[in-house]
């Protein structure tokens, strides 16, 4: 008997962790993307590099894959969310179950806008929003510095546009600098109150949702540093019932289902713990799940009986190797390399690191083959 499918939207790191999840569950799965990615490297994986120059041509692809036998779909990208919901009516009536929230969920954790109003609507400890005027400045009652500002559609329209995913500015010019800069870019801005100067910890609380059953844990993000407002390269298994707590309840309250990653910032001078924003999909770190017992994809699914025997709260550190080279010694950010973090600490975090973003001793090229990309990045000024 044939395995049932999974495909896969999107070929990123997230995309090759969800492959490897996948495969220990005994499902088939299938990359599909329109651009390349880490996944495509999988040895566990079928690929499909859909050459299309408009999302119709995917959804043929995609409705052509459903009819070969019974299969499930998942997005793993704020760009894919963004066309499972154009798409959602079609892709329902095609596949055996689509693994994400309604599109009325997804619309609030992808658009800044309503996410912040329904934080505020809902009482969720949430940083402030405020909403320049039409000359693109704040009323200056209202005027709190420092300020966060961000793209409307977050990391993948900064992406598209060469922006930064966040800028905290501190005064009047600065913001009226940085309005500019998106204005030029052609890119709706969200200003909000910034947490950076306070003393930040950093945690992301990873979770599972179907109806009653939820299974969730907590993660703490150690790099980069919480100012530079970037991915998560070196991240630890960290229990904490406060964060996890205030996850859960809001997934409740949502009626979430499907995949999450919920960023929490905790103030040590306050105590304050403040809902960043809700990932509505599977996320770079999501292989903490199955290494600690988590399996997030099996609770979506039908099968056997969830097991949380296996759980861990603690023990599992996470490393994209890559990236935190970057991140640790690069010219234009590396904390290493400006004192931030000493080389003794660095060295101690990869002798303890024992989930990986990209190396499986039975998945070894996506490893391998971005290696040397990573090596050489670290000596450039920019980012890649």
């Amino acid at each position: 008997m044939s395995r049932k499918r999974l495909i896969i939207l999107g070929a990123s790191v997230t995309a090759l962790a969800v492959v490897r999840n996948a495969a220990t569950l005994n499902l088939a799965p299938v990359v599909l993307d329109t651009r390349d990615g880490t996944a495509f490297r999988s040895s566990l994986a079928q690929t499909i590099f859909c050459d299309g120059n408009s999302d119709g041509e995917v959804l043929h692809t995609l409705l052509n894959l459903s009819q070969s036998g019974p299969c499930s779909l998942i997005a793993t990208s704020d760009r894919w969310i963004d066309f499972l919901i154009s798409n959602r009516s079609s892709l329902e009536q095609a596949y055996d179950t689509v693994l994400q929230a309604s599109n009325d969920v997804l619309s609030i954790c992808t658009d800044k806008l309503l996410f912040a109003h329904w934080c505020d609507k809902n009482n969720v400890a949430a940083p402030r929003l405020y909403q320049p005027n039409e000359q693109g400045l704040l009323p200056e009652a209202e005027e709190h510095y420092p300020l966060l500002v961000r793209p409307y559609k977050g990391a993948m329209n900064a992406e598209a546009h060469g922006l930064p995913k966040a800028v905290e500015v501190i005064d009047r010019a600065d913001l009226q600098q940085c309005l500019k800069t998106f204005s030029d870019a052609r890119v709706q801005p969200i200003v909000t109150q910034s947490l950076l100067g306070f003393n930040l910890t950093q945690y992301s609380v990873g979770l599972a949702r179907n109806g009653t059953q939820m299974v969730s844990f907590v993660a703490e993000k150690l790099r980069p540093v919480a100012e530079q407002c970037a991915v998560g390269s070196y991240v630890v298994l960290h229990e904490n019932p406060a964060v996890e707590k205030l996850a859960r309840e809001v997934a409740d309250h949502i009626d979430y289902f499907g995949i999450a990653e919920f960023e929490i910032l905790h103030a040590k001078e306050t105590g304050e713990n403040y809902l960043i924003e809700i990932n509505a999909r599977p996320w770079i770190q999501y292989d903490l799940g199955p290494r600690s017992g988590h399996n997030l994809l099996q609770v979506l699914l039908d099968g056997p009986a969830y097991n949380s025997s296996r759980e861990k709260k603690s023990g599992i550190h996470w490393l994209d190797f890559n990236d935190d080279l970057f991140n640790c010694f690069s010219r234009s950010v590396g904390i290493v390399r400006r004192g931030k973090i000493s080389l003794s600490t660095y060295v101690v975090s990869l002798l303890r690191a024992n989930a990986f973003a990209k190396w499986h001793p039975q998945d070894q090229r996506p490893f391998w083959q971005t290696l040397g990309r990573s090596v050489f990045g670290i000596f450039s000024r920019g980012r890649r």
